[in-house]
């Protein structure tokens, strides 16, 4: 490794803190009296003209990038400069460390401070969107976190100018896939809408401590972001998740707008949080996220007092100075004429509660009530009880009919699968009474051929594990031979053969590794990564619990010494696939301490 210059252009060069797929250097500003961040462009060996004009270009893009920027929450750029040769920009000096480092130390970021994480790098992009930037690679590793904390985004090497013509074809993919927008996955024109996606994986992962869409390969990943929908945290909310779904969106349409308009709907869910009603809210609510769903509505005023009019089904109050007699029903009073001289016998009289008998006018009508209508035959009480000794009736002799129908399968299957042992997983008499002293590769070519005739699936499962196991035989051989080669091929057709094997795993695993010893380069890197799943295959498959532990502790050791070999290319696609391999075994039972510890350490370079 070279060693680093004492100067470039006026800054004096104090160390170099990291090396990619550039160099970064901690230097001093004596024009300016200030410690600053230089950033070199390295140019990799053997890149032809066009390739070193687009490394070129695209450093002097990431500079304007940033350079065009000037927010609190989006790290400053100073100069960008020339000085014999090398080109570099003069940036602001962060100390603190990065998101990915307190995700992978703590697992997981409490809720509301992965809300105050996420409004700032919001506030920032927001602010970059306005002077036409896209980023196009939010990630935990670009978001550095100050001593102070202060959140600042890191790294426009990939970044969108919109006001200036794209270097990217369509078609072409630029980014880290676990946070990529659908549209960025598949090479479409993005906009900032494709940011906001990505601040929304970033943000799932602070409050769930995993990724929303997670895989083993770059395959696996955007088939699930194009395809799947991530589960809901337990540590998120309803007014959390309802924020966090509506972001991951596969379609930008359906997705905030703006940055700002994002910022306002977490200060809401985070408000609904805090007050601890966020949780309760139920049925519809308001789209638009200006208002607060979760205030309570005011309470609805209380209704006018009801004027209740006469009826003849209802016991009416007794009137002074009545008369006793057939009339005493309606009212009628001592002297009706002159007291009142518009009632008349058997005339319905409107009665307010309030105000007393009210004045009819002359010639009223009187009021028709219909006769009160027949009680029911059956009390309600007792209707909804015969109904729920129907409904339960019914739901016992449906379970009992589905358990006698699940014995019935079941016992079909155990009497299918003794027939099918007895008459059918056994090895045809040809192969069996092959002679003990015949060659492996003789006896492969024969018991396959048999493979190939009319066998039924129990013989032909027998047949392939049978070669197999003649496969796993000749490899061990070679490998006895030290023949690494020969043993490879042979445990790799054993694996074609009957992939359910563990054994052949296992050793196909253990032999690319010994070959990943005589080989450098890209080619020692593919052999170290192929051992590493050849031996998480075994795992998967393997029943005994101890060779299980020693396929978890080979695919451990085989991830670290490629994540080593990646650091020293510096290959950051490479880095990225290690530390997710990393990740993943460390999900496995067995590990032993020490490579427990070693995969921490070896994720903190990674990082």
């Amino acid at each position: 490794m070279n060693s680093p210059p004492t100067t470039l252009g006026q800054y004096q060069i104090i160390r170099e803190i990291a090396r990619s797929n550039d160099i970064v250097y901690e230097a001093y500003d004596p024009l300016m009296n200030r410690r600053v961040a230089i950033k070199e462009l390295s140019m990799p060996q053997g890149a032809s003209g066009p390739q070193q004009e687009e490394r070129i270009s695209r450093f002097k893009r990431e500079a304007q990038a940033a350079g065009t920027l000037n927010h609190p929450n989006i790290m400053t750029v100073f100069s960008f400069a020339e000085d014999a040769g090398r080109t570099f920009m003069a940036m602001e000096y962060l100390d603190g460390g990065t998101l990915r480092n307190e995700i992978d130390t703590k697992g997981f970021v409490p809720v509301d401070r992965a809300l105050n994480i996420a409004i700032s790098i919001l506030e920032g992009l927001g602010h970059a969107h306005s002077k036409g930037v896209i980023h196009r690679d939010i990630k935990p590793d670009n978001i550095q976190i100050l001593s102070n904390g202060t959140i600042k985004i890191t790294d426009f090497g990939i970044a969108r100018l919109t006001f200036q013509p794209n270097l990217t074809m369509d078609g072409q993919v630029f980014g880290t896939p676990s946070y990529m927008s659908p549209e960025q996955v598949v090479g479409k024109e993005i906009d900032q809408r494709s940011d906001l996606f990505s601040v929304g994986v970033v943000l799932y992962e602070m409050v769930a401590g995993q990724k929303p869409f997670a895989g083993d390969s770059v395959v696996s990943i955007t088939y699930a972001i194009m395809n799947s929908e991530p589960t809901q945290p337990a540590q998120a909310d309803y007014a959390l998740w309802k924020v966090i779904s509506k972001v991951l969106d596969k379609s930008p349409s359906m997705r905030f707008s703006n940055a700002d308009e994002m910022v306002k709907a977490l200060k809401d869910a985070q408000v609904a949080t805090n007050s601890g009603i966020a949780g309760a809210v139920s049925g519809p609510t308001p789209t638009a996220y200006g208002a607060n769903p979760y205030m309570t509505p005011p309470p609805i005023p209380p209704a006018a007092q009801p004027v209740y009019t006469y009826n003849p089904y209802q016991p009416q109050q007794v009137l002074p100075q009545q008369i006793p007699g057939p009339y005493q029903n309606v009212g009628y009073q001592t002297t009706p004429y002159q007291q009142n001289p518009y009632q008349q016998p058997y005339q319905g009289m409107p009665y307010n509660y309030q105000a007393g008998p009210s004045m009819a006018p002359p010639n009223s009508i009187p009021i028709y009530y219909p006769p009160p209508p027949r009680a029911p035959l059956l009390k309600p009480e007792t209707s909804a009880f015969l109904k729920k000794l129907c409904l339960t009736f019914m739901l016992i002799g449906t379970l009992v009919l589905l358990i006698l129908v699940a014995l019935g399968a079941l016992s079909d299957s155990i009497s299918n699968a003794r027939n099918d042992r007895m008459d059918n997983n056994k090895l045809p008499d040809s192969i069996a009474k092959l002679p003990e002293n015949m060659p492996i590769q003789e006896k492969i070519s024969f018991a396959t051929n048999e493979l190939h005739k009319n066998q039924s699936d129990g013989r032909k499962a027998e047949i392939r594990h049978y070669v197999s196991m003649l496969y796993d035989r000749s490899g061990m051989n070679s490998f006895s031979q030290a023949n690494l080669v020969a043993a490879e091929l042979q445990f790799s057709n054993g694996t074609q053969v009957d992939s359910a094997n563990p054994a052949l795993w296992s050793h196909l695993a253990m032999v690319r590794q010994k070959l990943a010893d005589s080989n450098q380069d890209a080619e020692r890197r593919g052999l170290l990564l192929d051992s590493g799943d050849d031996w998480s295959k075994a795992f998967v498959l393997e029943t005994n619990a101890l060779r299980k532990q020693d396929d978890a502790n080979g695919a451990a050791q085989a991830y670290l010494s490629f994540a080593q070999a990646a650091i020293e290319s510096g290959d950051r696609a490479q880095i990225a696939q290690a530390r997710q391999k990393l990740y993943d075994v460390r999900s496995m039972d067995g590990l032993k301490p020490e490579v427990d510890s070693q995969i921490k350490d070896m994720l903190s370079k990674l990082s």
